[in-house]
């Protein structure tokens, strides 16, 4: 009897971009000044949102899709405190790194039912 897997979804599975996202939530992360910290997510994104959620003195939050993007070169989004960002990015993690200081953030996502385990590279869309 042949051994039968049933087909996982991928990258290129329009459907799961076109449902909504399962909910994924994280709160008060403490991001250090000047050090990149990488959120992972469990499925592949449908859409990202990032919160600079620090009170008080000026902190700004830096958000990028790597570590040297957020720390040793300009390829990051700046977030000043209360302000936040939404986009629809198709990646397994992001990174986030304090400005100047430490700072807190969140981050919410919509989750495609796409593993982010599975072996994709960079050129083939997934960050």
């Amino acid at each position: 009897m042949p051994n039968y897997t049933a087909p996982r979804p991928g990258v290129g599975s329009v459907g799961q971009y076109q449902m909504s996202g399962k909910p994924y939530a994280t709160a008060s992360l403490a991001i250090a000044d000047g050090v990149a910290s990488e959120v992972t997510f469990p499925y592949v994104t449908k859409f990202i949102t990032v919160v600079n959620s620090h009170q008080g003195s000026s902190a700004p939050l830096l958000f990028g899709f790597s570590a040297l993007g957020v720390t040793n070169t300009n390829n990051y989004i700046s977030l000043a405190n209360g302000e936040s960002y939404t986009g629809e990015w198709r990646v397994r993690s992001i990174f986030l790194a304090g400005d100047g200081a430490a700072t807190t953030g969140s981050v919410y996502a919509g989750l495609t039912g796409i593993d982010s385990a599975l072996d994709y590279s960079g050129s083939a869309g997934v960050g």
